[in-house]
């Protein structure tokens, strides 16, 4: 791969991604594909499917949620999709002026796959990078560590456009074609900006542990006293005496008894 070239990661991805999926590979197992090991940090996976199931259901794969009624072009039966997550790596391949990245970059990429049989009998695979017409609906780039309140989708098409535009739903972009998605916000990266990012996550997390905190009280609370409530219960079936209640509390209370006095004779001075 070129070296911090975008337009060389799409052949990148696919070429390991060809040599990281199985033979015979389960039609909607996700394979994580083998990268060099001087790529550390990127991540990448393959699926196989059918592209008649991907029309009538569209398909849900991790980061990227794939709308049904997808037309591709050209027409084939099966196909593959390639997913990247730059990681680290995802500012040395992109920048935006005036802009900042806060999530790393992800990429989506739909591949035609065409087998053919040899004379050996053998099946032999070959892929082309599909033309996706979006007709209803977009792809959906989920980002589910973001925890900024407030971002801009940074979309890098396969086409070579690049976008902004706001957020379609929470923590979530729309996408019209395959490329490489990302979170930004307005502004260099500066210490103050990091510093508030910082103070506002360790707030959160801060208040989540509080409330974790306090249902744990509550319930080792709510187990005590029904522990003292079953104690008491059973106390009350083996007792023999009565018991009383003296104001708030309860106490316990002789059988009430009395024995007759008895003259031994009936002699009297």
């Amino acid at each position: 791969m070129d070296n911090h070239d975008p337009n060389s990661l799409d052949e990148f991805f696919q070429d390991h991604a060809k040599k990281s999926i199985p033979k015979h590979p389960h039609v909607g197992t996700l394979y994580k594909v083998s990268l060099p090991s001087n790529f550390a940090g990127m991540e990448a996976s393959v699926v196989h499917l059918q592209s008649s199931s991907v029309w009538a259901e569209g398909a849900d794969l991790g980061y990227f949620h794939v709308p049904s009624r997808i037309i591709a072009e050209p027409n084939v039966t099966w196909l593959d999709l390639v997913f990247s997550n730059l990681g680290n790596w995802s500012s040395y391949y992109y920048s935006m002026p005036d802009y900042t990245f806060v999530t790393p970059i992800l990429g989506f990429s739909a591949y035609g796959v065409t087998y053919t049989k040899n004379q050996n009998g053998d099946f032999t695979s070959t892929t082309t990078k599909l033309k996706l017409a979006l007709v209803r609906r977009p792809i959906m780039v989920q980002f589910p560590s973001l925890w900024l309140p407030k971002g801009k989708c940074a979309k890098f098409y396969s086409n070579g456009s690049t976008t902004i535009t706001n957020m379609s739903l929470s923590r979530t972009c729309d996408a019209w074609d395959q490329g490489f998605f990302a979170v930004v916000v307005r502004g260099p990266p500066s210490h103050h900006h990091i510093w508030r990012w910082w103070v506002i996550g360790f707030g959160i997390g801060s208040i989540g542990l509080m409330l974790c905190g306090f249902v744990l009280f509550k319930v080792m609370r709510y187990f005590e006293m029904r522990k003292i409530q079953i104690m008491e219960l059973q106390a009350e079936k083996n007792e023999v005496l009565d018991t009383t209640y003296v104001g708030h509390s309860r106490m316990p209370s002789a059988f009430g008894i009395r024995t007759q006095p008895v003259l031994e004779n009936d002699y009297s001075p």
